[in-house]
Order: C-alpha cells, then sequence, then structure tokens
C-alpha cells in the first residue's frame, strides 16, 4: 500500500512539473517570405532602379528587332524584283542582326537576372535584421518561414507587421 501510495504522489508531482512547464508555452511567430516581398515598398523601388539601369540596352534589343522585321519585310517583297546578289546582301545582313540580337538579348537577360538576384538578396538582407529585431522586441523564442511549414493559426502571422516595420527603412 505504502509504495502505491509513493506512486501515486510520484505520478501527481511529475504531472504538475509538466503543466508547469506547459504554462510556460514558447512564443511562436510565423512569417511569409513571399508575402512581405511581394508588398514591400522596396520592391517597387527595385523595379524602378532596374528599369532605368536596363532602359538603353532595352531600347537598343528593339531597335535591332525592327531592324529585323524591316529587313524581313524588305526581302519578302522586294526579293523578286532584285537582282540575286542583292538579295544575298540582304540575307546575310539579316543573319547578322539576327546572331547580334541573340547574343545581346541573352547578355541582357543574363544582366538582368544577376542584377534581380543582387537586388532581392539585400532586400532579404533587411528582411532578416526586421524579424530579428520584431523577435527581441516581440520576446518571441522562434519564427517559422510560413512556406515551409504545413499549417499555422493566422494569429502567429507577423508578416504584416514585418511590411510594415520594413516601410520605415
Amino acid at each position: 500500500m505504502k509504495t502505491f501510495l509513493k506512486v501515486i504522489t510520484l505520478a501527481t508531482a511529475m504531472g504538475a512539473i509538466s503543466a508547469a512547464n506547459a504554462a510556460e508555452a514558447q512564443k511562436i511567430g510565423v512569417v511569409f517570405p513571399s508575402k512581405v516581398m511581394q508588398e514591400s515598398p522596396q520592391r517597387a523601388q527595385i523595379i524602378k532602379k532596374l528599369e532605368s539601369e536596363f532602359k538603353g540596352r532595352y531600347e537598343k534589343l528593339q531597335s535591332l528587332e525592327k531592324d529585323i522585321k524591316s529587313l524581313q519585310t524588305k526581302i519578302q517583297k522586294d526579293g523578286e524584283l532584285l537582282g540575286k546578289s542583292e538579295v544575298t546582301k540582304l540575307q546575310r545582313e539579316l543573319e547578322v542582326k539576327v546572331s547580334e540580337y541573340k547574343l545581346s538579348r541573352k547578355a541582357f537577360e543574363e544582366d538582368q537576372r544577376r542584377r534581380q538576384s543582387e537586388e532581392q538578396q539585400k532586400t532579404l538582407a533587411v528582411v532578416r535584421d526586421v524579424i530579428s529585431s520584431i523577435a527581441k522586441e516581440g520576446q518571441y523564442d522562434i519564427i517559422l518561414n510560413g512556406e515551409q511549414i504545413v499549417f499555422s493559426k493566422p494569429g502567429l502571422d507577423i508578416s504584416d507587421q514585418v511590411i510594415q516595420e520594413i516601410s520605415t527603412k
């Protein structure tokens, strides 16, 4: 009987300890990075910055495209009226323009992708700093990436708070 009472007392004590630990619940937050990136004011600034940076090259590509189309049209419309040597000359000129266009377009796209990535990395660094400061101020124990978890209560989402804080930077 004494052993039974000891087991019950021990079980009750352990239950009280685990209940006390459960009462000391951890504060958890969830952030959706894609939402933060889409709604941050920095996104519009990045877009404008990159547009202005690549504007000249984009216009050059458009000009090449127009030249190619006009050469194609000229060959199709006037091909029968022109001599073989003139048609051959136009076709070579067209091939050179097409090659130049393809090369320029590929370089343009690669450079644009690289610059977008650089700007995105800068913005992500700011987002990480803001999340860290919110975690410290709000005394969060853990903040999770909302896109990598299956379910969370909407009340745990601090994305709007992050966006609001980023807006001031």
